[in-house]
């Protein structure tokens, strides 16, 4: 207690933390804890003489004078608060105390955003009583430890109540130190590009104008060859120049810009390959064509006539050069074609009247006039008149020939009659007289009269029985006495008294070419075997089979077959004139039976 003298008494003045008693004379203690609301924030006060202390909660520690709590609780520091709610992208990594946080200029501190005191505040002279970039307790505050991202594009370094950059090459520190800005390399003088020089961010790119191409120290500028590298748009010709490249057209061509305009020389000059020539216009050029019959010199401008009787002029039997082609001489029976240069065969037949009467056949060079069957061509009366078959070189018969108008008539032996066209059949069922023609008769020698019929020149003719002299007579037993084989022809036989010995039909070949070359069959009717066809030394007869006939009636029929080969018939077809084996093989025989048996 200390006692100051005053003019007239005196007062006693007290210590801190002790008050004066109410009587004025000596001091007592003074406790804080309820005079002074508010101390000993995030602890419990505890009264002690002439002061007080302060017990301070989990995660506070108390100050060196014991009369605070300061706060050592960990936690996140942001530099950003938005509305309220700590920015979690602006945090460090790194866990602070509240005063490492706000007295070093951050935002909000801790996981329930503590909004930092702004600086002019009391709150903010109460946490930060050092001022900026101290603690509460005094120590200085690593901001690089602090604060987010100090110094991008740099590195923090700490220092007292502070803190400066070091920036990386391309950045510099702004005016205050704490921040890399970029370095604008191309506002230093000298320039590091020698031509064109753009800033990025923390460094600098050099560009060459256009036509020039950067070199290998990227710095300076060197000429690029756009011909070489291809960088051009020339339709044809590139001519390197520097900084750039012309464009140049080959000749025959016009310059247009990039492109080359081809010059038409066909158009420009119409007589540029003479009255003969087609002028044809190519890219850069123009080609010369001739008309045929015409070839060009050797200056490749001019069409001279070509000789194609030097060459391969097609022509068998002479050639002519004319200007512009050539024609072709020909031989007898052939003209020269109108359009294709070359000799073709003259049709002779389209005369009418060249071979008269008889039927024309145009053949290669010439012509042949020809008859039918059984004419010959005459050619001083250009008519076709009958052959005498029945001559002794031609006589084709085997039993006896009678010509006729335009072929002959084959006779059968005694007991035998004519069917059809060269065959003989006779039967020992057959009635006399029965089968033949009404007007015809019985007849043991030779008819002088027959039937004919012919075609000359593709037009029928008929003579009707016309008398024809015998120039071969024949002997009285030939008889020319014909089978009508229209109709079925009918035959009775008694089952007993026909043994398969006997001759129901005998059949023989009346025309030489078919002896021992033919064949009779039954085509039809024999279903169950009881007939059959036999033959022997030329002769071919129907008889029964060895098995007993049952009586019925039988319908059969029975045709002819030649047996000539191809090769057999070729030979006698070239043995002989035309047409010869038309008549020579006679008719195919074909006749129906009916055949009782009782």
């Amino acid at each position: 207690m200390i006692c100051k003298n005053l003019i007239g008494t005196f007062m006693c003045i007290c210590p801190p933390g002790m008050t004066r008693r109410p009587d004025g004379e000596g001091c007592i203690d003074e406790n804080e804890c309820h005079s002074k609301p508010g101390i000993c924030e995030n602890g419990r006060c505890i009264n002690i003489i002439g002061s007080y202390i302060c017990e301070c909660n989990e995660g506070f520690q108390s100050s060196p004078s014991g009369i605070e709590c300061i706060d050592n609780r960990q936690g996140f520091c942001f530099a950003e608060v938005l509305q309220t709610m700590c920015q979690m992208a602006s945090s460090s990594r790194n866990l602070v105390t509240k005063s490492e946080c706000c007295c070093d200029g951050g935002r909000g501190w801790g996981n329930q955003c503590e909004i930092c005191p702004l600086l002019v505040t009391t709150q903010y002279k109460k946490l930060c009583p050092h001022g900026p970039g101290y603690t509460t307790d005094g120590r200085d505050i690593d901001e690089c430890k602090v604060m987010p991202n100090l110094c991008r594009n740099g590195q923090c370094i700490n220092t007292m109540g502070s803190f400066r950059c070091f920036c990386k090459v391309g950045y510099t520190t702004d005016i205050s130190g704490t921040s890399c800005v970029d370095l604008d390399e191309c506002s230093q003088s000298p320039k590091p590009c020698n031509f064109i020089c753009k800033n990025t961010e923390g460094s600098y790119q050099c560009s060459c104008p256009r036509g020039y191409i950067l070199q290998d120290d990227g710095k300076s500028c060197r000429d690029l060859d756009e011909c070489q590298t291809k960088q051009h748009n020339c339709q044809f010709l590139c001519v390197n120049t520097l900084g750039g490249f012309t464009c140049k057209c080959p000749p025959g061509f016009t310059q247009h810009h990039t492109a080359c305009i081809d010059n038409n020389e066909c158009g420009s000059q119409p007589s540029l390959c003479g009255s003969k020539g087609i002028c044809q216009n190519t890219p850069g050029s123009f080609a010369c064509e001739c008309q045929r019959g015409f070839s060009l010199d050797s200056t490749g401008l001019n069409c001279e006539d070509m000789d194609e009787c030097e060459g391969n002029h097609r022509c068998q039997h002479g050639c002519q050069n004319i200007l512009g082609g050539y024609r072709c001489s020909c031989p007898h029976g052939y003209i020269q074609h109108y359009q294709w240069n070359q000799c073709v065969d003259e049709n002779e037949c389209s005369n009418p009247s060249i071979c008269g009467s008889a039927s024309c056949y145009n053949t290669l060079g010439s012509y042949k006039c020809a008859c039918p069957s059984g004419f010959s061509y005459d050619q001083l009366s250009s008519a076709c008149h009958d052959v005498n078959e029945c001559s002794s070189t031609k006589n084709p018969c085997n039993y006896g020939c009678s010509n006729t108008e335009g072929g002959y008539l084959c006779g059968c032996p005694p007991g035998y009659y004519r069917a059809g066209q060269g065959h003989c059949v006779s039967s020992m069922g057959f009635s006399k007289g029965q089968y033949l023609p009404v007007d015809q008769g019985e007849e043991n020698a030779l008819s002088p009269e027959a039937c004919y019929e012919c075609k000359i020149n593709g037009y029928s003719q008929k003579d009707s029985r016309k008398k024809r002299s015998l120039n071969q007579p024949e002997p009285a037993e030939i008889s020319l006495e014909s089978l009508d084989i229209d109709l079925p022809l009918k035959m009775r036989f008694s089952v007993t008294g026909l043994g398969n010995k006997e001759h129901i039909l005998d059949l023989m070949p009346a025309i030489q070419t078919l002896t021992n070359h033919n064949r009779y069959i039954i085509s039809f009717g024999n279903h169950n075997s009881t007939f059959r066809i036999h033959q022997k030394d030329g002769l071919s007869y129907l008889q029964v089979a060895k098995k007993k006939a049952t009586a019925g009636i039988y319908t059969l029929e029975i045709v002819s077959i030649p047996l000539y080969k191809k090769e057999e018939l070729k030979k006698l077809e070239e043995s002989n004139e035309d047409n010869y084996l038309l008549g020579e093989l006679g008719e195919t025989l074909k006749m129906r039976l009916w055949i009782e048996l009782y």
